[in-house]
């Protein structure tokens, strides 16, 4: 490896096609926290990030050639991690580049030394009084900056940019507690839903107009499905509704429901249908199982000639 890519402050790993790791540079080695280099890019990832990996990765990068910004969660010695994945394919390996996404040190670090040097001032002689109050309001006006600065980051990191929908980082914050829920004995149930033949839509009209259709649909899936549970977007056409309390026929007529809805009303820019796979939540099941289960009943929709509801 280069000397500078080695020294460079943003981590950068080789993989080959099949996701073993053949290269990483000093930054991410940190990350990763850990002496030894991974066999698999798996072993780095949590299990939601993981299960994300699988299911968007290669079909990115096989059409596209590269990823872009890819969010996920580094298992770190440190703890979980999140990073941003660029990734790009050339001769036959995957070369990516991941970025920590840190966002308060620099306030919290303002913060302190301002309050250090408030401290120090009013140790000083009643002549600097007024300097004092003059910092102190500088400080409180750091600490109303950092509140905001953390609620608009909460806000942003939660919420995804196109849709204004949930994100999947938000699902995975969510997720064990609903999961621990369903296990006291509270019914849970999942829909995946996807547009059908999403890529003529791109093809015929262009990607600006296949970005309005994703947030009209976006527009009624809140409408129907937020007041109920969590809505969120999942990555490309994929949308992501969580159901807690719903047993499964409640939740098979409200996937009933939004399908209708979406053949039957009208578009700005063009009609669309879509496949919905539905589970609900059994014992032996985690959060990857039942992502699974629903990802095969969505699988089980399109393959039976896609516009309709399947419950596995």
């Amino acid at each position: 490896m280069e000397e500078r890519l080695n020294q460079a402050p943003f981590g950068y790993l080789v993989m080959d096609l099949e996701g073993k790791v053949v290269e990483m540079n000093l930054e991410m080695k940190r990350i990763w926290g850990r002496g030894e280099m991974p066999e698999h890019i798996h072993e780095m990832l949590t299990t939601a990030s993981r299960v994300y990996f699988q299911t968007y990765f290669l079909p990115a990068v096989t059409l596209h050639k590269r990823v872009t910004e890819m969010s996920l969660m580094i298992k770190s010695e440190r703890g979980p991690i999140p990073v941003l994945m660029n990734s790009i394919e050339r001769n036959g390996f995957f070369e990516c580049a991941m970025i920590e996404m840190t966002i308060r040190g620099e306030y919290e670090k303002e913060l302190l030394l301002a309050k250090k040097q408030a401290e120090k001032i009013n140790q000083e002689s009643a002549e600097a009084n007024a300097r004092l109050q003059k910092l102190l309001a500088e400080v409180e006006a750091k600490q109303l900056e950092l509140e905001k600065l953390n609620g608009g980051l909460k806000q942003q990191a939660d919420t995804d940019a196109l849709t204004g929908l949930k994100n999947r980082r938000y699902l995975e914050k969510e997720m064990d507690n609903l999961l621990g829920r369903a296990k006291e004995g509270l019914p849970l149930t999942t829909l995946i839903i996807d547009i059908d033949y999403f890529k003529k839509v791109n093809d015929t009209y262009g990607h600006h107009t296949g970005d309005l259709v994703l947030q009209e649909l976006a527009g009624k899936l809140k409408e129907e499905a937020e007041a109920f549970g969590i809505v969120a977007r999942l990555g490309g056409e994929e949308f992501f509704i969580v159901l807690p309390g719903f047993e499964q026929d409640q939740a098979l007529n409200l996937a009933e429901q939004i399908r209708r809805r979406v053949e039957m009303d009208e578009w700005a820019h063009t009609p669309i249908t879509v496949s919905i796979g539905m589970a609900s939540f059994s014992e032996k099941d985690d959060e990857v199982t039942l992502y699974t289960r629903a990802d095969e009943a969505l699988y089980a929709s399109k393959k039976g000639g896609r516009n309709r509801v399947t419950a596995l």
